[in-house]
């Protein structure tokens, strides 16, 4: 089967997209800054693969156990803060606050075109 085009996506979408990827790299890097050497890289790989896993289970969109709004934008700002926390315990504070700012109102504007 070929695969069918995405509808409804905007360039909302595309931020969206964006911060998660975001979310993953802040994660990795800021677990180095945390421990150093080849530790806090395992450290970073690990946190991002918790937040992965959180985002698979609870706010993917085909996901099963996907949450309804707005517990689903709850669970998104908690995990956002707590990205933002560990990247200041990673010596990013301001980078872990700018994509906390920047991640919550993208999420929050999406909210309201997001089933």
């Amino acid at each position: 089967m070929p695969p069918t085009k995405p509808e409804n996506v905007g360039p909302l979408d595309a931020v969206a997209f964006l911060c998660e990827l975001a979310m993953v790299i802040l994660l990795v890097v800021a677990g180095h800054g945390i421990v150093g050497g080849w530790l806090g890289w395992a450290l970073g790989v690990f946190l991002a693969m918790v937040a992965i896993g959180i985002w698979a289970q609870w706010m993917a969109p085909m996901s099963p156990r996907r949450l309804d709004n707005p517990l689903r934008l709850a669970v998104q700002i908690m995990l956002f803060i707590t990205v933002a926390l560990y990247a200041a315990a990673g010596a990013l504070t301001w980078w872990g606050i700018g994509f906390a700012v920047v991640a919550i109102a993208t999420f929050a504007a999406r909210r309201v075109t997001d089933p």
